[in-house]
This record gives structure tokens, C-alpha cells and sequence, in this order.
């Protein structure tokens, strides 16, 4: 008798196993790291300056809860409001540079230029012409956040079908008729894939302006931390600003899977 050469068929149990680790992998992934590093820290008898154990950063946690969520809550203003502006001037260029050619061959070249300047570059001139307090934290959170939204939404607006352009021009669609009603709509899933890239340049941005010149933030709190050799509300700086993070990511990614028509698209800029 011949065999299958694929071999069996999974049994339930094996399939009920698979869903189980695709769903659960990651999360006891990183429980395990925890416990590894917990008794790494106590087996080594690693000093709390250098590296605290999980245990102490969770105890610091709960006790600094009240200090830890305020910095947190200053962090996330700047980052919503800087993301926000970031998302406004960036579909208003991006519209202005689809209807006018010229204006994008001169500003694209400026925006790459400055998207390779290190932000910690630029910085420190933010704070010189604005001064250290949330405006500044805004600006640069904007300066890092609006160009994958940029590139991205200038990607979708480019890969407009042109059986489709051709139809709109034949009606004698004006110029933003065809924006609002053929490139937008069509380039709705390419400027989710830049705002799904924002969301964590946004958090970066904030904690950058938050290190130069702040009071307050979680930026603040991990360099207070390394300064008074509390390497522990350090590391509880760091997890929330991972925590805030991912949620904003995953914010933006439901979002996306109630408004856009073709959600997952990966991000223009990783294509050459």
C-alpha cells in the first residue's frame, strides 16, 4: 500500500497544541526569560545597582506606583499630542506634494535629509528656539514621527489604479475630487502601515526630549534612576514606556481593522 508522503494528518490534540503555542508562545516565552532572570540575579548574587531582579522591580513598582503613573501620564500627552500633529502635517504635505509635482521634487529631498540627521542632533535646537516644557516635547515627537507617514501615504496615493484615474478624468473630475474621493480612499491601508510605524518613533521622540531638558516624564525617570544608582525605577521606566508602546501599537492596528478595506499592508519603506 502506498503511504501519503506528507505523512499523517495532525490529530486533533496536535492541532489543538499548535493553536495553544501560536496563541500562548510568546507570553510563556517571556515568563520563562523572567524566571531565568530571577534566578540568575540570585545565583550570581549580582549587585541591585547593576542588575535588579524581576521581583525588586516589581516590588518598586507597586511601591512608587503613585510616581511611576505620573510620569507615565506626562509621557503620554506628549506623545498624543506630537503624534497628532505629526499625522496632520504629514497628510497635508503629502496632499499638497500628490497635486504639485514641483513642490514634491522640493521638499522630498529636505525631508530625507533631515530623517537622517540623528534626532538627538536636532534636539537640543528645538529646545534652544522653544525652550524645555511640553512644546518642545511635541515638536520633537512631530519631527520624528511624520515621515513614514509621509513616504507611506505618498506610496498610496502613487499606486492609485490608473484604469481608475482614467475614469475619474473622463468625467472631468476636478483635482480634489480625485483626492478625496479616489487617492485617499485608496491609500487609506499605505498611510495605516506609516501611522502603525509612528506610533513607536512617537514614543522614541518624546523620551528623547524628555533625557535633554524635562521635569517630568519617563524619559526622566530612567536617567533619575541611573543617577541616584536606582537601576530598579529605571527598569520600571523602561517597561512601561515597552507597555505604552505596545499598546499604542496595537491601538492603531485595531483601528486600522475597522476602517481600512486591506488591513496587515506592510510599510512602503521596507521595499527598495
Amino acid at each position: 500500500m502506498l503511504q501519503d508522503p506528507s505523512g499523517p494528518a495532525p490529530t486533533g490534540s496536535a492541532q489543538g497544541r499548535t493553536r495553544f503555542f501560536e496563541r500562548w508562545g510568546s507570553t510563556l516565552f517571556l515568563i520563562a526569560l523572567i524566571l531565568i532572570w530571577e534566578a540568575a540575579v540570585k545565583v550570581f548574587e549580582v549587585p541591585a545597582f547593576l542588575l535588579p531582579a524581576p521581583s525588586d522591580i516589581a516590588r518598586l513598582t507597586y511601591d512608587e506606583w503613585p510616581l511611576i503613573q505620573m510620569h507615565s501620564l506626562a509621557t503620554i500627552w506628549a506623545v498624543l499630542t506630537g503624534y497628532l500633529a505629526a499625522v496632520g502635517f504629514a497628510l497635508v504635505v503629502s496632499a499638497l506634494m500628490i497635486r504639485f509635482p514641483l513642490f514634491e521634487r522640493l521638499m522630498m529631498p529636505i525631508f530625507v535629509g533631515l530623517q537622517s540627521v540623528p534626532k538627538i542632533a536636532i534636539a537640543p535646537l528645538i529646545l534652544v528656539w522653544v525652550g524645555a516644557g511640553i512644546g518642545s516635547k511635541i515638536l520633537v515627537v512631530m519631527s520624528i514621527a511624520f515621515f513614514p507617514i509621509v513616504i507611506n501615504t505618498m506610496a498610496g496615493f502613487k499606486e492609485v489604479d490608473q484604469g481608475l484615474t482614467d475614469v475619474f478624468r473622463s468625467v472631468a473630475a476636478t483635482e480634489r475630487q480625485m483626492l478625496v474621493r479616489l487617492r485617499l480612499p485608496y491609500a487609506v491601508p499605505y498611510i495605516f502601515a506609516g501611522l502603525r510605524i509612528a506610533t513607536t518613533l512617537a514614543v522614541l521622540g518624546a523620551i528623547v526630549a524628555e533625557w535633554l531638558a524635562a521635569s517630568n516624564g519617563l524619559g526622566y525617570l530612567v536617567l533619575s534612576g541611573s543617577f541616584n544608582f536606582n537601576t530598579a525605577r529605571s527598569f520600571a521606566a523602561i517597561i512601561a514606556l515597552a507597555v505604552i508602546g505596545t499598546l499604542f501599537f496595537n491601538l492603531m492596528s485595531w483601528i486600522e481593522t475597522r476602517v481600512s478595506w486591506r488591513s496587515g499592508l506592510a510599510d512602503s519603506t521596507a521595499h527598495s
